[in-house]
């Protein structure tokens, strides 16, 4: 579990968030539903991160190939890049809607104050929400 932790640090820190791997147990203890949000929305933004390197790198060879090709080449690389475009975009968008939940969830268990999720140079102690989404479990 030790990789994906680290996966999940980093991006948390990349939205301005630290992790503490300490307060995993007992932050899944009592808000599970909180914690597998947060797996989940790191997961997805890993997946989509996975999916935009491999369909940049294939655009890339796609345009050497159509630089370099006849103009029946070009014609069918322009159809394929047309293609890795539009696959491209959506893996794009995935991300942005993941990284908005992840952002959210660090919110949500930020303000539940398990100390899992801060923000750091946030001094100010967290806020007790009796009706938040992710209630205590008994």
């Amino acid at each position: 579990m030790s990789a994906y932790l680290d996966v999940l640090r980093h991006l948390i820190r990349r939205e301005g968030y630290a992790l503490d791997a300490d307060e995993l147990d007992q932050t899944c203890a009592q808000h599970p539903d909180a914690v597998c949000a947060l797996f989940s929305a790191g997961c997805t933004i890993a997946a989509a991160d996975a999916q935009i390197a491999t369909l940049t790198n294939a655009a890339d060879l796609l345009c050497d190939v159509h630089s370099d090709g006849d103009i029946n080449t070009v014609l069918s690389m322009r159809e394929h890049l047309d293609r890795v475009a539009d696959a491209l975009t959506r893996a794009l968008a995935q991300r942005d809607k993941a990284t908005a939940r992840l952002r959210r969830e660090c919110d949500a268990l930020t303000d539940l104050g398990t100390g899992l999720i801060t923000r750091p140079g946030d001094s100010t102690p967290p806020l007790d929400h009796p009706d938040s989404a992710y209630p205590a479990t008994p």
